[in-house]
């Protein structure tokens, strides 16, 4: 029915409808048209998987949730939490990222993500009611250097989504070979609290989703302050884009990613 949903607002938004196909096409202009059709058709059905799936999600008990969820690279956010610095798990708008946001929040303590609320106030109180039901807590981007950095320094962990357009500041970094405009907040804040900085992303296995946590980050050691963000985001970036590469039709397409582009008397930036 989800499915069925979506087909239906995309017939009638042409204009998405031609953005999706574009923006595949750009990324990967060695596929044929079908192929990247293909790839937009396997994103919807996920995206429908995924919303589908979250509407579940207050009514799952933590053994249902457990049947759903696969585990690889856990170590690293033990590893991270004997450090005592906290961690930021960076992902992406990939799999099912809203069920393994609230899967990390059932399994450990003092956890947050990163959200833009949503602009209809209703709509933004039911998600985010959905969102806080593992326990974890959900931080409005308006506010998170206060609020994320106050629970990095109790050793706790952030989740950031990083794969968007960002509409305003940020840098332009190479995302499949086009500059995109990307938030810096992640190395900002890692470099001020010394936290671990860990990739983590999830794919779709059949019905289930198998999430992963990567080894931590290591951070530019450039002197000036400015390039190692550049280098630090342009880093996190790529491997966003690997992910993508292993499997395009985990990612979100239906966003505008290279939306904003970079002023050339601005340097790009």
């Amino acid at each position: 029915m989800c499915r069925g949903l979506l087909s239906a607002v995309l017939f009638i938004l042409p204009k998405r409808r031609r953005l999706i196909q574009e923006q595949i096409q750009s990324s990967f202009p060695e596929r044929t048209p079908h192929q990247c059709k293909e790839i937009a058709g396997k994103s919807m059905d996920n995206l429908a998987a995924g919303l589908t799936m979250f509407a579940r999600i207050p009514l799952m008990t933590g053994e249902m949730m457990e049947k759903k969820v696969e585990t690889v690279g856990f170590e690293h956010i033990r590893e991270a939490f004997q450090r005592g610095k906290g961690m930021i798990t960076f992902t992406a708008h990939y799999g099912c990222w809203e069920l393994m946001a609230i899967y990390v929040t059932r399994i450990y303590p003092r956890v947050s993500m990163v959200v833009r609320p949503l602009d209809n106030s209703r709509l933004d109180a039911l998600v985010t009611g959905v969102r806080s039901s593992g326990g974890g807590g959900v931080i409005d981007s308006r506010h998170v250097f206060k609020d994320g950095l106050r629970l990095l320094r109790n050793n706790g962990i952030l989740g950031i989504l990083i794969d968007q357009n960002f509409y305003k500041g940020g840098v332009f970094v190479d995302f499949f070979g086009r500059p995109a405009a990307t938030s810096t907040l992640v190395p900002i804040m890692a470099r001020r609290t010394g936290c671990a900085v860990l990739p983590m992303h999830n794919v779709w296995t059949g019905k289930k989703i198998r999430i992963i946590c990567e080894p931590p980050v290591k951070l530019s050691d450039h002197s000036d302050p400015h390039i190692a963000v550049q280098e630090d985001t342009q880093k996190l970036t790529s491997i966003v884009e690997g992910w993508i590469r292993q499997d395009p039709g985990q990612w979100l397409w239906l966003h505008n990613r290279w939306k904003r582009a970079p002023l050339p008397a601005a340097g790009g930036v």
